[in-house]
């Protein structure tokens, strides 16, 4: 017979999972603007030195964006396995 997941701790477990869940769609919403933007950049008629510098700058604010959810993620992951 199936264990009932009404304890306290299945409760945490589940909320646990679902922030955990919605940070990495942050990620991946953060990740797919930053894609959208560097498709943006090839597509314009720039000389490459141009193309190159603001690439750079879309990867260090894409670094910067990422970076807490990536750090808040460790996080919640060590708290998951206890």
């Amino acid at each position: 017979m199936p264990k009932s997941s009404n304890n306290a701790y299945d409760s945490y477990n589940s909320a646990l999972f679902d922030v955990i869940r919605e940070v990495l769609h942050r990620i991946g919403d953060i990740d797919s603007q930053h894609d959208a933007e560097l498709g943006k950049v090839d597509a314009a008629s720039t000389d490459e030195e141009l193309k190159g510098y603001i690439k750079q700058r879309i990867l260090a604010a894409h670094q910067k964006r990422r970076q807490p959810y990536v750090d808040l993620l460790a996080i919640l992951r060590l708290k998951q396995q206890g």
